[in-house]
């Protein structure tokens, strides 16, 4: 009975002294998220070389100038291979 006591007393001690940690969760920062240019079109977001369709005629979504790198994207109307061309 005396041993049990003791170990309910050192168990006691124990759980009161100990100090509570406290954790946060973590924080997920999506560093690319808004910094690659993008293109818009119907509130989406497309990147580069994506395609959509605006009636019969194809839009990519490349450069707005062609000698940059990292500027800005714009849609442009994508060639379509005519009947008897390669």
């Amino acid at each position: 009975m005396i041993r049990l006591l003791c170990w309910g007393g050192l168990l006691i001690s124990a759980v009161a002294g100990a100090n509570p940690i406290s954790t946060r969760p973590p924080v997920e920062l999506n560093i690319s998220s808004g910094l690659e240019p993008v293109c818009f079109y119907a509130d989406q977001r497309y990147s580069k070389g994506a395609l959509i369709t605006v009636g019969e005629q194809l839009f990519i979504c490349e450069r707005e100038k062609s000698f940059e790198q990292n500027g800005r994207l714009s849609w442009h109307p994508f060639p379509l291979k005519e009947e008897g061309r390669p």
